[in-house]
């Protein structure tokens, strides 16, 4: 089995550190240690190139990385980075960090004594469908109407009755939503909303606050408790490293994809910025959309691909780091 190195997250520091034997091995635990370039340093294992052949390998292999970044969190600000990133050799970690030296830096700085908790909220069905119709006098009144006539309930009076149920929950789904998220966004520095994974759950988010107000945090949840009467279940994980504000992508172009490029646009040899603004600008001229047909276009697109790759190259290098964060529901800091 091939070896290589998994990188956990970016951490700053000018001198190397071990975490201890927490990290990715094969068979065995292996030492988590620093990888440095200037003040910065990947926080790495050596480890066995992996394969995600099944949930369970996921899950696994997930609460390691989880608890690793976690650890070092304790003594440090950690940008994580994405889960399952190995390259091959040091040097590569250390022409990532050099290369992303500025971002990496600014996304730092960003997070530096901040933490990321994560809300999710949810309500039993069953109970809250009773709850909202003993509150709306109009359902209350369809099930008194249905009870007498008993054996004669026609199909259409259920299905109104399921109608009327139903937009009353998601007007309190709603309502219950933005309570939450009003109450808890206070003080925090930004808001990432995640989807609903079951029709049980009315909240998913993630918050990034100082740590030092993690306890009023905290207060604010078990007074929105307090406040829904309990009809709604809390549960709060963290504090996480910004796993939703600030993850950092290991973006490695493929040489055979720069050399691709470089035929399209025409280009041999050394590229600079203005020998590929030069041929995309003259290329773009003859195969614009507005001047060609429709199988021009496709050609228009490829040769903008090829210009995006190598501008990327030109900028970056082969390897390079990317930031990724959720995207945010619109409005939600509003």
């Amino acid at each position: 089995m091939n070896n290589g190195i998994y990188i956990y997250g970016i951490i700053k520091t000018g001198s190397p550190q071990e975490f201890g034997e927490i990290g990715f091995g094969n068979g065995t635990a292996s030492v988590v240690r620093t990888i440095g370039f200037k003040d910065l340093a990947a926080v790495v294992s050596n480890s066995p190139f992996m394969t995600f052949d099944s949930k369970e390998k996921v899950m696994k292999d997930l609460a390691i990385h989880q608890s690793v970044i976690e650890k070092v969190m304790k003594g440090f600000t950690i940008v994580p980075v994405k889960f399952g990133t190995m390259v091959k050799t040091e040097d590569e970690v250390i022409q990532f960090l050099e290369n992303g030296y500025v971002l990496l830096n600014n996304e730092l700085a960003k997070m530096e004594g901040k933490i990321e908790l994560d809300v999710v909220a949810w309500w039993e069905l069953q109970k809250i469908v009773e709850a909202i119709s003993h509150h709306n006098s109009q359902i209350q009144e369809k099930r008194q109407e249905l009870a007498r006539k008993g054996e004669k309930v026609s199909t259409e009076d259920k299905v109104m009755l399921g109608q009327w149920i139903e937009q009353a929950l998601n007007a309190e789904k709603a309502r219950c939503h933005q309570l939450i998220l009003q109450t808890l966004k206070q003080g925090t520095e930004d808001v990432c909303l995640h989807d609903l994974a079951t029709d049980e759950m009315i909240f998913n988010a993630a918050f990034l606050f100082e740590k030092k107000n993690e306890e009023s945090f905290y207060t604010a949840v078990n007074t929105l408790d307090e406040k829904l009467e309990k009809n709604v279940n809390f549960r709060v994980v963290g504090p996480l490293p910004p796993y939703s504000f600030s993850t950092i992508l290991f973006t490695r172009i493929d040489t055979d994809r720069i050399e691709e490029a470089k035929k399209t646009l025409g280009l041999t040899g050394e590229i600079t910025d203005k020998t590929l603004r030069d041929a995309y600008h003259q290329l773009i001229k003859e195969h614009h959309p507005d001047k060609t047909s429709g199988e021009e276009s496709t050609e228009f697109q490829h040769i903008h691909a090829a210009y995006s790759t190598l501008n990327n190259f030109i900028e970056h290098g082969l390897i390079y780091p990317e930031v990724y964060r959720w995207k945010q529901e619109e409005g939600a800091m509003q």
